[in-house]
């Protein structure tokens, strides 16, 4: 099925609005079944093998889904549910830290990564902050892994990519204009403030100083 995605979401070349949205559902099909399987103790036989398609399907240069709208709805119908439900399934059996949470770690890695990819698209979205502070809010959910004195190499990871993204962020005009960049301070100082200070000190919203006349 991954294979079948690579070069087929190649718009522009005399594809109609119906056939970008049918290449749209079978992309997010295929992002859904291959998130469940991933997660699902059921099909642990085969979640190493559905966790590599889902990283194909969201990062591969190959599988092209240039429309905003259809990776907000991946993220907010599919990853952002599926991981936030494992672990909290995760915590709930008192398996915090365990194989479960470090897959779903695994996978909220892949989704900043693609979410850093798209940034170009998603910036059009006039519900970008809410995206953003949904991603933000899942992120907080892992600051015992995110804040450990030793971080594990996905959690440095997620913290070098998010980086990245605040890096494109914290100087666009719609990023400023949502006062995004208040909320993002907020919430990063629950879970990593030594990132927030680096890029986002606490004078950066200050006005510019001018000079007496």
């Amino acid at each position: 099925a991954a294979a079948g995605l690579e070069g087929g979401g190649d718009f522009g070349l005399g594809r109609s609005k119906e056939d970008e949205e049918t290449w749209c559902n079978l992309w997010m099909l295929c992002i859904k079944s291959f998130c469940r399987i991933a997660h699902d103790d059921r099909y642990a036989i085969v979640a190493e093998t559905a966790f590599r398609c889902l990283e194909r399907a969201l990062l591969c240069c190959d599988v092209r889904v240039p429309v905003p709208a259809a990776w907000r709805d991946c993220y907010d119908q599919i990853l952002f549910p599926i991981v936030s439900s494992r672990f909290k399934s995760a915590a709930a059996q008192g398996q915090r830290g365990g194989a479960q949470e470090t897959a779903c770690l695994q996978t909220l890695l892949l989704l900043c990564k693609s979410f850093r990819n798209n940034l170009h698209l998603l910036i059009r979205l006039p519900d970008l902050h809410m995206l953003w502070l949904r991603l933000l809010g899942l992120l907080e959910a892992f600051k015992h892994r995110i804040r450990a004195a030793n971080r594990d190499a996905t959690s440095t990871a997620i913290v070098e990519v998010l980086k990245e993204m605040l890096q494109v962020l914290r100087d666009d005009p719609m990023f400023k204009r949502q006062n995004m960049g208040a909320l993002t301070s907020t919430v990063l100082d629950a879970f990593c403030p030594d990132l927030r200070e680096e890029l986002m000190p606490a004078n950066d919203d200050r006005p510019p100083h001018r000079p007496a006349a």
